[in-house]
């Protein structure tokens, strides 16, 4: 046998033990787990108001497609109870979050306002709402890949920071083009 403080032949030092500790957690884990819980909790409210606010096709294909999120969501609340930490409560349209409400987080009357429109003016709103979002993810993906310390976080954070700049650059340009819809007529 070895003397303690020392490795066999057969595992070196960079190997890890049978039993390994918790994975590193920091607080940048655990604001980027926070911060898209938030987020991702109104993006799938906004998505909900879709069907009975717009015929767009576009929009009502992109609302649905936020139900892939929804695993993203059940790993991070997982995440949130693994390092003891509490998950922020489900998201309640248009209310105040405690503490203010954050980047791309829609305040109580932009939520009245947008639930009462219909057709273009939802539209406009929603578009806008789901761009400011997608944007906030997106930093806390990038400070997350700047500051976390947990394996399990930072391949969340990368995995979404390539989905949301894809969708984030999709709303973009339906933005734009509805913008310009009219100019050259």
């Amino acid at each position: 046998t070895s003397p303690a403080g020392t490795t066999t032949p057969s595992r070196p030092a960079s190997a890890p033990a049978a039993r390994t500790p918790a994975a590193p957690v920091n607080s940048a884990d655990v604001a980027f787990t926070a911060g898209m819980l938030r987020l991702e909790g109104q993006s799938a409210a906004m998505a909900a108001l879709v069907a009975g606010h717009t015929g767009t096709a576009q929009l009502r294909q992109f609302a649905a497609r936020l139900r892939e999120h929804d695993s993203d969501t059940r790993h991070m609340r997982d995440l949130m109870g693994d390092w003891r930490q509490p998950a922020p409560a489900p998201y309640a349209p248009g209310a105040t979050l405690p503490g203010g409400m954050g980047p791309g987080m829609m305040g109580v009357h932009d939520w009245d306002e947008m639930s009462r429109e219909h057709g273009e003016g939802f539209n406009d709103h929603w578009l806008d709402a789901m761009i400011a979002s997608h944007a906030a993810e997106i930093t806390l993906c990038r400070d997350e890949l700047r500051s976390g310390a947990s394996p399990q976080a930072r391949a969340l954070a990368r995995a979404m920071l390539a989905q949301r700049q894809a969708e984030l650059s999709q709303l973009r340009r339906w933005h734009h083009d509805h913008e310009h819809i009219g100019e050259h007529d």
